[in-house]
């Protein structure tokens, strides 16, 4: 049994997400890259401080863009859901029966 096994989608045939895992693998490289640079600024100078600055900046930002993405694709497909059943019940020949 895997420690990252991944929940059963809904749908059977549905893609899972790699969002999830992907943010939490950004998370601490994003969280680390702060903390070494004021540990270690006195060593590395004020060149290497500011990319390495820059760059936790980077990861915060991608991490932020992959769980927007995510959350603007559930709002697609919810919407899409709910076009699709209406485009049903409209050609239903006892429209809302089903329900």
């Amino acid at each position: 049994m895997s420690i990252l096994k991944l929940a059963p989608s809904s749908e059977e045939g549905a893609p899972r997400s790699t969002t999830a895992p992907t943010t939490a693998a950004l998370l601490p490289l994003a969280v680390m890259l702060p903390a070494v640079t004021v540990m270690f600024h006195d060593r590395f100078g004020v060149a290497a401080s500011v990319a390495l600055v820059v760059v936790s900046l980077v990861l915060v930002a991608a991490g932020g863009a992959l769980v927007a993405r995510t959350a603007a694709r559930a709002d697609a497909d919810a919407i899409r859901a709910r076009r699709d059943a209406d485009v049903l019940d409209a050609l239903e020949p006892l429209a809302g029966a089903r329900r």
